[in-house]
């Protein structure tokens, strides 16, 4: 997971080299995310549904830095008493392939990559800290007004593989930022 990410920044860092500014799309954005889906952890799928903080930054022409807390819920099924919460911190980049622009509006879609820390505590498996490791696609759109104090809105749709441990599982996402 390391590798991977020492791996992508000196990407990042080559593609800064040559680009005469900074992303031209959205600056700094706050906003917030809600996500869902199945992750292993201790040998069970376990359902999780969780609602997060993020911020993003650009670094270089198309490639963006970004971190995020995440609260977690988990659960083994509707009917069970067993469940569990945590804390999830990430960090990572993107880098959009695929972009449009018209006017006041730009539609995107941008492959992730990047890993951090878990800490869950479950009734079942105790308390437990597992790194974590994603990689996936983000297809949004960005709308821009001048006239506004918050000029740039974004909405997303993320999917992601996560690498919990030594298992991966899959989780699907809804994100709003806003910017300045």
């Amino acid at each position: 997971m390391v590798k991977t990410l020492a791996v992508l920044l000196a990407l990042a860092a080559v593609a800064a080299a040559g680009d005469e500014g900074l992303d031209d799309g959205p600056p700094l954005l706050l906003g917030f995310r809600l996500a869902a889906g199945k992750l292993p952890v201790a040998h069970e799928e376990l359902t999780t549904a969780t609602i997060g903080l993020d911020v993003d930054h650009p670094i270089a022409s198309r490639w963006r830095a970004f971190g995020e807390y995440e609260w977690m819920w988990l659960d083994r099924d509707t009917t069970s008493m067993q469940h569990g919460s945590g804390h999830r911190l990430l960090a990572g980049l993107r880098h959009s392939v695929v972009e449009k622009r018209a006017h006041h509006f730009r539609a995107y879609l941008d492959v992730e990559a990047g890993g951090g820390m878990s800490i869950l505590d479950d009734t079942m498996i105790g308390v437990r800290m597992l790194p974590t490791g994603f990689g996936g696609l983000r297809g949004g759109y960005d709308f821009f007004a001048a006239d506004s104090p918050s000029r740039v809105l974004e909405t997303e749709v993320t999917v992601r593989a996560m690498m919990v441990g030594d298992s991966t599982g899959v989780m699907a996402g809804f994100d709003m930022q806003w910017g300045d």
